[in-house]
């Protein structure tokens, strides 16, 4: 156990934890904590490693090297029946012939359940998912969010030692998801085990889980808080992943600038530049309207495009960005790695 994990630790542990297929690592050297109750998010782009993780927690792949703890017990050897872990997958995985009842209580009465606690158990999850109308129908019959908390309840209704959700929502509508969002974190948190959430969606990351756990190419590059991992990032792939907009770069010599569209301003062109402030002239080249926000695309000579976030649109033609020194992150421009000091008064 890792020296940072406290004695007769109850959640999921993984401890260097690695896969390679020939010469391609999936996940590499990955060590982080879970602890129960907590929802743990794995976020990162496609082949960045987190599905290649959670396959690995659950016992579907078996890793190269390293360890996985849960409940204080090594189960890095053990099938993925003998884990007590529940997964709950994109496709749903439903039995399309059965009902919901059946695809509910199927898993039960396989494990030698008595009737009576069958029926308990059922009637208590059909409850919580709010599905006591929808017994008797069989998937085909149901919406992508209806499916979405019957694979959840054929989960809960395990009583795992831990929650494995790979991008349950992706198949839902943005309007959809967004209205399950609360409703999936206030249940899952409810159970009190630990929960491991895959996605490449930073919205739901942040809406969701306690801590994210932002990967690259198998590696781990920054765990932490949403609030922590958008104004602290370690580097400038953690900074461009999270935001949106996304972070406006800027290059400079050996370094680059980070800024982000919040924090930039909009002046008349050739304005004075207040003491603390650096500026760049440009031109508006196009906006995009967000009900009360409006994104501001700038056209500036040598840049890209940098984007500015605002209440008001400016006006055509010919302008002044700006931003205070203190605001600005700064990255070394080759490695990518996160400048001490900078970005330190971020505004709350």
């Amino acid at each position: 156990m890792s020296s940072s994990t406290p004695a007769g630790f109850m959640g999921l542990e993984l401890c260097a934890l690695s896969r390679q297929v020939g010469s391609h690592t999936l996940v590499d050297q990955l060590s982080l904590q879970v602890a129960p109750g907590e929802i743990l998010a794995l976020l990162g782009p496609s082949g960045c490693g987190k599905s290649s993780t959670l396959r690995l927690i659950a016992g579907l792949d078996r890793a190269s090297s390293g360890e996985i703890r849960l409940g204080g017990r090594v189960i890095t050897a053990l099938a993925p029946a003998e884990r007590q872990v529940a997964m709950v997958f994109q496709s749903y995985a439903l039995f399309p012939h059965l009902s919901v009842e059946r695809n509910l209580s199927l898993g039960m009465e396989l494990r030698g359940l008595a009737k009576a606690e069958i029926q308990h158990q059922l009637e208590q999850v059909l409850a919580l998912m709010q599905l006591e109308g929808l017994r008797q129908r069989k998937p085909a019959e149901l919406s992508g969010g209806q499916r979405q908390r019957v694979a959840l309840a054929r989960a809960l209704i395990r009583r795992p030692a831990l929650f494995l959700l790979d991008e349950p929502m992706s198949n839902l509508d943005a309007q959809l998801r967004d209205n399950l969002r609360a409703e999936l974190r206030t249940l899952l948190r409810s159970t009190g085990v630990p929960v491991v959430y895959v996605t490449h969606d930073q919205h739901e990351a942040m809406g969701l889980a306690d801590r994210i756990a932002v990967l690259r190419e198998g590696r781990l590059q920054q765990l932490g808080t949403a609030e922590t991992l958008y104004r602290d990032p370690t580097n400038r792939f953690v900074a461009r992943f999270l935001g949106s907009p996304s972070i406006n770069l800027i290059e400079r010599g050996e370094e680059q600038l980070g800024l982000r569209p919040e924090l930039l301003e909009l002046a008349e062109a050739g304005s004075p530049v207040p003491q603390g402030w650096e500026a760049l002239e440009g031109e508006l080249s196009h906006r995009e309207w967000l009900g009360d926000r409006v994104i501001s695309h700038v056209h500036c000579p040598g840049q890209a495009s940098l984007k500015v976030l605002s209440r008001e649109a400016p006006a055509d033609g010919a302008l002044q960005l700006r931003w205070r020194q203190a605001h600005a992150l700064r990255f070394e421009a080759r490695s990518g790695k996160r400048l001490p000091g900078s970005g330190a008064a971020h505004p709350s």
